[in-house]
């Protein structure tokens, strides 16, 4: 049995067309930009002009299938690599893609224009789009990693079989002792090459698809676990690693802290400069705190201008210090900005999990008191719950111990 590769040049291009629209509207139903869905609609598209090119044509030798036609089908090979890139989040190499569409439309043209025989078209051909799938091949599959996920893997490895299969038919080409000496000619290899090729590129486009969900997938959970403004922790995911935290320093006899983090005077900001300002502070804040926590402390933001840092393995002492040191930088950075009439400082609770604690609720509650009291006391500075009692915490201002001994800056 023989393949007829007209039917299948025509059934690729049919199926190519649909593809490109159902990406187009899984790009649009998401309000998040889906990068690289434009590059794989356009390459289905030009792979549905070149087929059809191909396909139409009397023998694939004229001008329209042998110059156009296989541009078109290398163009759309450069377009999947980009693709692939872009959803990935690299920068595209599009000076290698273009480079390669330019060069084998060239030589298209040179061999049609000196007539030459068929097997040089197709080994152009199958040597351009070897290169390009090998490449995204290479983009998914390599450096192999335990958390790449499973569709990328599968994807990739449609690509190697794509780069496979024009080995295949460029080694067939050379090395037949009858080589076919057209794109119709009955033969069978030919036509089993082609059959195979045809349901690898529509798995392709069904392995680009499930790469888009999976991203999407991702930045959903990135949403949900992420302050939107600072790019930090958010409430929800703070109490779900707060606890977590809490029951592995439970079992393994640990101390765990806590930071409770307020801007000072942040309200005038937002008065005086519009909220627009406020928001850059905060991310200013963030960006400024981050790196000079520990890799296994948690930062996050509850809301407004409160934060919170958890702090696995770490005595009230330590904490103590650590929380000096943020409030000490924050005081250095001038935020907003230098010279603002009001500039914000951070006040700071500090408390250590006690040994009666058995939620995370507790712990907040004194952390709570510790800030308030900071707060009560001329902000700027740091409390540690310890230095408190909770019954003299929730008293009246006047009656706080002032100037308990905290590590301090100056009071207003």
């Amino acid at each position: 049995m023989i393949l007829d590769a007209r039917t299948i040049l025509l059934l690729m291009a049919f199926t190519a067309l649909p593809t490109a629209l159902v990406l187009v509207a899984v790009s649009r139903s998401y309000a998040a930009r889906v990068r690289g869905a434009g590059h794989w609609t356009w390459a289905n598209i030009a792979l549905a002009a070149g087929l059809l090119l191909l396909g139409l044509s009397d023998t694939g030798n004229n001008l329209a299938a042998r110059i156009i036609g296989n541009t078109l089908l290398v163009l759309t090979a450069a377009l999947y690599y980009l693709a692939i890139q872009r959803l990935l989040g690299d920068k595209p190499h599009g000076r290698l893609a273009w480079s390669a569409v330019a060069a084998a439309g060239i030589v298209f043209a040179l061999q049609w224009s000196s007539a030459a025989p068929y097997g040089l078209a197709v080994g152009t051909l199958s040597i351009a789009l070897a290169i390009l799938t090998g490449l995204s091949a290479a983009r998914l599959l390599l450096p192999p990693a335990a958390e790449v996920p499973v569709s990328h893997r599968f994807t990739g490895l449609l690509f190697l079989v794509g780069c496979l299969l024009m080995a295949a038919r460029l080694a067939y080409t050379v090395l037949a002792d009858h080589p076919p000496d057209h794109l119709f000619a009955a033969d069978f290899w030919q036509g089993a090459i082609l059959g195979i090729a045809h349901i690898v590129v529509m798995l392709m486009s069904l392995g680009f698809a499930l790469m888009i969900v999976d991203q999407l997938a991702a930045e959903l959970g990135r949403q949900a676990t992420l302050d939107e403004l600072t790019g930090i922790g958010n409430r929800r995911v703070f109490y779900s690693r707060a606890e977590a935290e809490l029951a592995r320093c439970r079992r393994r006899n640990t101390p765990l802290s806590l930071l409770m983090i307020d801007l000072d005077r942040f309200k005038s900001i937002n008065d005086t400069l519009g909220h627009a300002a406020g928001d850059r502070t905060l991310r200013r804040f963030a960006g400024l705190i981050g790196p000079q926590l520990r890799e296994y402390d948690f930062f996050a933001r509850l809301g407004g201008e409160e934060f919170s840092v958890l702090l696995p393995d770490t005595t009230e002492e330590v904490a103590l210090s650590i929380a000096e040191r943020l409030r000490q930088l924050t005081e250095a950075e001038h935020l907003p900005v230098p010279g603002f009439a009001v500039p914000t400082t951070a006040s700071i609770g500090v408390a250590q999990l006690r040994e009666e604690e058995r939620g995370i609720d507790e712990l907040m509650h004194r952390a709570d008191l510790a800030l308030y009291a900071a707060k009560s006391s001329g902000r700027n500075r740091v409390v540690a719950a310890s230095w408190l009692d909770e019954t003299t915490a929730v008293l009246p201002p006047a009656r706080r111990p002032a100037a308990a001994p905290a590590v301090q800056a100056g009071a207003e």
